[in-house]
């Protein structure tokens, strides 16, 4: 599981990597990349809301969310949006 506290991962980051590959990482509020990911999707259904969806399940991984409305562009290709903590049910 994560080995860094709720307190240090600030973001998540979506970046396309190459066609057909998204990665995804966790990102410290320091700049210290914590996880990462890759989304592997076929060209059909290449669209920001399967990129979401699928840095959304990365992230619950770790115990994290994040506001859909709050993603950012940065660039072309690449997103990012900061995490919350997942609350207990």
């Amino acid at each position: 599981m994560a080995d860094f506290t709720a307190a240090q991962a600030a973001v998540v980051r979506i970046e396309r990597a190459e066609e057909g590959r998204w990665d995804l990482t966790v990102i410290s509020d320091s700049g210290v990349r914590m996880g990462h990911g890759v989304y592997l999707f076929d060209a059909a259904s290449d669209d920001a809301e399967d990129e979401q969806a699928a840095a959304l399940d990365f992230v619950r991984e770790y115990g994290f969310r994040f506001e859909r409305d709050a993603v950012v562009a940065d660039g072309a290709d690449a997103f990012w949006a900061p995490l919350l903590p997942v609350e207990a049910a």
